[in-house]
């Protein structure tokens, strides 16, 4: 968003005015992440974590580049990259680029490879969407090459070359390896390499002594993984982290009294939260009975209770705000407990038990405790399951087993790069077991996406995402609940790199 973006690059702007050799080389930056890694593969991430882990330690052909309006800069990998047209990117990667374990150098058929195998629908990978508009990459030479477009794509700068899916694998280790991989990089070109990974502590990054281009501030960066955000606070304040985001409930206190030696950043986010339900469930199935979740939920009070009482933080849609298609209006604006009883009336259904599983963290335990004792107004009993990352990332997919049969009601957070489209793409009728849990396919809702995705105008696309984010409305199987605004705490003798929508670029930390 906007504020989001104008900080970042004035962060980019200070740590780029520092002469060379002005900050002390050494040390270690301690972060902290809400996420453990479980896939860092870029077609089969989780996302979060992963991506920033992509960003220090592959290559890839432009980066973002922050500031008032969004816009997209080369990377550190390239000699040059440009659109010649709106179906044609050509570049040329720097030369002399080494990928580790003897696997030679970063090259044009590289590229070729990771774009390829992602957008290849033979391989399933869950990000297949954000290379979907992929012909092919023509090879020119050892560096040089052709992004080949089967359609105008409008959002390709930020939401797949910018991104994680744009990032570049080493085809020669990637192929050694299988194919695929999960934990370990199989090569990396980039300023650091993975040193150590503790499942559920923390991931280790330290400088890779191949890279050649400009060496990072820090010689290691240590990612300590904290789901929850009360716990991670205490570990700033404690001195174990030196970035990390506060809890919207938290932030009034940071604000009025700080923790000493500390600076903190209020912006939009580029995130979303709502209730989701499994329509294939047999107990949902029925729409009246989704229709009597929604009208019972109060959002206002998840929203004073759970998220510091922010009106901007309120959700009518999914698109964030700063974004086209950003909707301020919803069929639901107050709970209606006597059109909710109504609905279930009218469905026949009494003493209805159902299960709603959450992340472990106070913010959502808080949210499912509000929908908890809402439903229970209308004489829906709500057993609240919280879970760690690992089970509950894996609760809607096909391809994780059975648990997705057993799915009712959950509490789900995306976060996306900076388009609307990044948005819509997951509940597409293509999604339906893989990251759309609700199971929800609408053919006007897959035909608007693919339309915006090629359509110039601002204001048409608009309209379209608009109209996308009420089909899925009145498909009752969402309710939304939040978008909620970014807040870090750092340390002031540090210049962090922020990249949309809120990924700590690692290897452009600086010291102040």
């Amino acid at each position: 968003t906007r504020r989001g973006f104008i900080w970042a690059g004035t962060l980019f702007a200070t740590a780029a005015a520092l002469p060379p050799g002005a900050v002390a080389q050494g040390s270690i930056l301690r972060i902290r992440s809400n996420q453990d890694i479980q896939v860092i593969d870029p077609g089969w991430m989780i996302g979060g974590t992963e991506i920033d882990a992509q960003y220090a330690c592959l290559g890839s052909l432009a980066i973002y580049d922050p500031g008032e309006t969004l816009k997209w800069r080369p990377s550190p990998f390239v000699v040059k990259v440009e659109q010649v047209d709106d179906r044609h990117i050509a570049f040329e990667l720097k030369p002399g680029i080494k990928w580790s374990g003897d696997f030679g150098e970063l090259t044009a058929e590289d590229v070729k490879y990771s774009y390829e195998r992602i957008a290849n629908p033979a391989n399933e990978a869950p990000w297949k969407v954000k290379w979907d508009a992929l012909d092919h990459v023509e090879v020119t030479g050892t560096y040089t090459g052709t992004v080949i477009l089967k359609q105008p794509f409008v959002p390709i700068w930020f939401t797949t070359i910018c991104d994680g899916p744009g990032s570049i694998v080493c085809k020669k280790a990637v192929e050694a390896a299988g194919g695929r991989f999960t934990t370990e990089f199989p090569a990396v070109c980039g300023p650091y390499r993975i040193k150590r990974w503790v499942p559920k502590q923390v991931l280790e990054l330290e400088r890779n002594p191949l890279w050649s281009g400009e060496q990072p501030a820090f010689d290691e960066v240590h990612v300590v993984f904290i789901t929850d955000p009360k716990a991670a606070e205490l570990a700033y304040e404690a001195g174990e982290v030196s970035f990390c985001h506060v809890s919207l409930d938290s932030l009034p206190s940071y604000k009025s009294n700080p923790p000493a030696g500390s600076k903190l950043y209020e912006g939009s986010g580029l995130d979303w939260t709502w209730l989701g339900m499994n329509t294939q469930h047999t107990k949902l199935q029925d729409i009246k009975v989704r229709r009597a979740i929604q009208h019972a939920i109060d959002v206002n009070t998840i929203i004073a209770a759970g998220y510091g009482g922010a009106a901007e933080a309120r959700a009518r849609g999914i698109v964030p705000p700063g974004l086209i298609g950003h909707r301020t209006t919803t069929m639901f604006e107050e709970a209606d407990l006597e059109k909710a009883a109504g609905f279930l009336e009218e469905a026949g259904v009494q003493d209805l038990n159902l299960t709603l599983a959450i992340l472990n963290n106070s913010l959502n335990r808080t949210s499912a405790q509000i929908v908890q004792a809402n439903l229970a107004e209308i004489g829906i009993t709500v057993e609240i399951i919280p879970m760690d990352e690992g089970p509950f990332w894996s609760l809607g997919s096909e391809e994780a087993g059975d648990a997705w049969k057993d799915l009712q009601l959950y509490i789900h957070r995306y976060q996306d790069s900076p388009d609307p489209s990044q948005c819509t793409q997951w509940y597409l009728s293509s999604q339906v077991g893989i990251w759309n849990w609700e199971r929800w396919a609408s053919p006007e809702f897959d035909e608007l996406h693919a339309q915006a995705l090629q359509e110039t105008d601002p204001a048409k696309r608009n309209d379209i995402y608009i109209r996308m984010q009420e089909l899925m409305e009145e498909g009752a199987g969402y309710m939304f609940l939040a978008h909620e605004p970014v807040a870090i705490v750092y340390r002031d003798d540090l210049v962090p790199a922020i990249l949309p929508p809120d990924h700590p670029y690692l290897s452009h930390f600086k010291r102040a």
